[in-house]
């Protein structure tokens, strides 16, 4: 997964990378960036709160007829077929993607691949728990059932 590190400089202009309330560099906020914050934040906000903080973005992608559930910590989402995740402080929570065979059935996982259906193999375990060291540059993850 893509994570988003700030250091000892925090750059508004950096926000529509990992956050889903950021779209542009036009009208930036603490509070919109933060805005559905994984796990959820709460208003008033200050740049303390992701500065020296790993902020995962990414895009899951999904075979056909295949299914994947989504959680971390306050945030729960099943049988995806893809979505773009962002705002996940993976300081606080890890992201999880579980393949969903019986959602999928009769198909079944094979993999998990990054930057695509031809992407390299990350593993072949359902369930992919992404920290803030593990597959850091990756930003598609792609779940392969057959």
């Amino acid at each position: 997964m893509a994570v988003y590190t700030y250091g000892a400089e925090v750059s508004f202009a950096t926000f529509d990378t990992w956050s889903n309330g950021i779209s542009s560099d036009e009208n930036v906020t603490m509070n919109n960036c933060l805005t559905d914050a994984v796990p959820t934040n709460s208003n008033p906000t200050q740049a303390s709160e992701i500065h020296n903080r790993n902020w995962f973005y990414g895009t899951l992608q999904v075979s056909s007829n295949g299914f994947v559930d989504i959680s971390a910590t306050g945030y729960s989402v099943s049988d995806s077929t893809g979505t773009v995740i962002k705002n996940v402080d993976l300081d606080t929570s890890n992201l999880t993607l579980t393949a969903d065979e019986t959602a999928a059935y009769p198909d079944t996982f094979v993999r998990w691949r990054r930057g695509g259906s031809g992407g390299d193999q990350i593993q072949t375990a359902e369930v992919l728990t992404l920290t803030t060291s593990n597959e850091t540059s990756t930003t598609i993850f792609y779940a392969e059932f057959t």
